[in-house]
């Protein structure tokens, strides 16, 4: 991973790295169907011829100069950049074609205004950013104009892409793909998309300068992301309406907020679906998490979300302020369901429906460092790999419950408030008091003095807490 350090702030200077030096010469040729520039410091394009091919060879290029560098309006059209497209005061490239293919294995740069724009017209754009190739622009480097709402552009970066105070991607209109090896930096939103957008990312996506504030990773619609390497906010790590995230081994989902504010979570989930026809509630979310995601809250929604959340853990969910996952209080039946090596730092809170916890092949060690509360609703923990006979003690007090079971890897414990039903194996569920009954080891709680012992003994925060006192 190359992108900044979480650490470091990154003030860039974008007229400082714009610096051109080469004389000015004519040297594209044009036979009708190519146009091929050998040397530096060319005039600008402009052509609609259907199906035409420019070639920019090394050490060649278009500008730098003043207005728009190179624009495209035929269809079919291709671009083969090896040297320098660069505007001062415009767009270094637009294009209203269809199926443009452009491959960029050079610069593109534009010292005031947006690297590539795409307006109406220009559906079914491929971009490539070749590796060490780089786009450097002040406002969005690559843009689909809002308006048109621009179907399937596919971006496929291996160099670095740095917009110093837009974007580096943002295109609205649907089938937007993303798929990152390289370096994507941003000033704003690193990468806005709408519904039906696909992401891979095995590189860094960041907000360019640290102390910017509330900008988020990655905001998006619809559609699924798959993690590898950093995606980093200020504010969120990621907003998104509904989908699959899938954060990956090694995948790191991040809200590093800027000096001095609160920061948001490492995804966010709201409670509309924002379409081409308008806003629609938001559907289900699913993520499936075997790395870290952190932030104020790892995952946390807005207040107003009724759409369900199911959440598979493998990895490191980090609430930074105490609370790791915070569903809405009106939200539909949502599920945990942990494996591995999971580890939770911080409460998880869900909703009003009838939610599952499913612990699974746990290593061992605390399910959590705080507890799980059902809220209300009637609510299953469910131990798949484990039987009634695996509980080595039981701790009851009113609605709040802390289990420990013996497995082959260690024992495991967990604090658990509001869940009325507890399933081992596949045997039929029991009810809390059926649970009681059920476990000679079971310990009832005086209150007040025994639930400090409790908290004490199982490292438990939550149970000292109030679900009114959300973060």
């Amino acid at each position: 991973m190359t992108g900044l350090t979480t650490t470091t702030a990154m003030a860039v200077s974008l007229t400082a790295l714009c610096a051109f030096a080469g004389p000015a010469s004519a040297a594209c040729v044009d036979d009708g169907t190519t146009v091929t520039c050998t040397g530096p410091g060319n005039a600008a394009i402009s052509d609609a011829t259907d199906g035409k091919s420019f070639t920019i060879e090394p050490g060649a290029g278009i500008g730098p100069l003043n207005g728009r560098a190179l624009t495209l309006s035929g269809d079919d059209q291709s671009v083969l950049n090896e040297g320098l497209i660069e505007s001062l005061d415009d767009e270094a490239v637009r294009t209203t074609g269809a199926r443009l293919t452009f491959e960029n294995a050079g610069q593109i740069r534009a010292t005031d205004d947006r690297g590539i724009r795409l307006q109406a017209g220009a559906d079914d754009a491929t971009i490539v950013n070749r590796a060490r190739a780089t786009i450097l622009t002040e406002d969005q480097a690559i843009r689909a104009d809002n308006g048109d709402l621009l179907e399937n552009l596919r971006v496929e970066n291996a160099g670095t892409i740095t917009s110093t105070k837009g974007r580096a991607i943002q295109s609205r209109g649907p089938g937007t793909t993303v798929i990152n090896t390289g370096d994507l930096f941003g000033g704003e939103e690193v990468i806005e998309a709408r519904t039906d957008f696909t992401l891979e990312n095995r590189g860094t996506i960041q907000i360019i300068d640290p102390t910017i504030a509330d900008e988020d990773g990655v905001q998006f619609a619809s559609g699924r992301v798959d993690n590898h390497g950093l995606i980093q906010g200020t504010d969120d790590g990621i907003d998104v309406d509904e989908g699959i995230i899938n954060n990956h081994v090694g995948g790191v989902i991040q809200s590093l907020p800027a000096p001095g504010e609160d920061g948001g979570n490492g995804i966010d989930a709201d409670d509309v679906l924002q379409t081409p026809d308008g806003d629609a509630p938001a559907g289900l979310l699913t993520i499936d998490n075997a790395g870290l995601i952190e932030g104020a809250k790892a995952i946390g929604v807005d207040e107003n979300r009724t759409a369900a959340i199911d959440v598979i853990n493998s990895g490191t969910l980090r609430g930074t302020s105490g609370v790791a996952i915070d569903l809405a209080p009106l939200q539909e039946d949502s599920s945990l369901t942990l494996s591995g090596d999971s580890q939770i730092f911080g409460d998880v809170i869900f909703g009003s429906g009838d939610d599952l916890v499913t612990v699974g092949d746990v290593t061992s060690g605390p399910l959590i460092n705080s507890a799980f509360d059902g809220g209300t609703g009637d609510n299953t923990v469910r131990f798949t790999d484990l039987m009634l006979a695996s509980v080595t003690t039981a701790m009851f007090d009113g609605t709040k419950i802390s289990l420990s079971l013996a497995t082959e890897n260690g024992l495991i414990s967990g604090n658990f408030q509001n869940f009325g039903f507890w399933q081992f194996g596949d045997d039929e569920a029991l009810s809390t008091a059926q649970l009681r009954d059920s476990l000679p080891q079971a310990t009832p709680v005086p209150l007040p003095a025994g639930l400090p012992l409790l908290v004490t003994a199982l490292g438990g925060l939550a149970w000292l807490r109030r679900r009114t006192g959300r973060a």
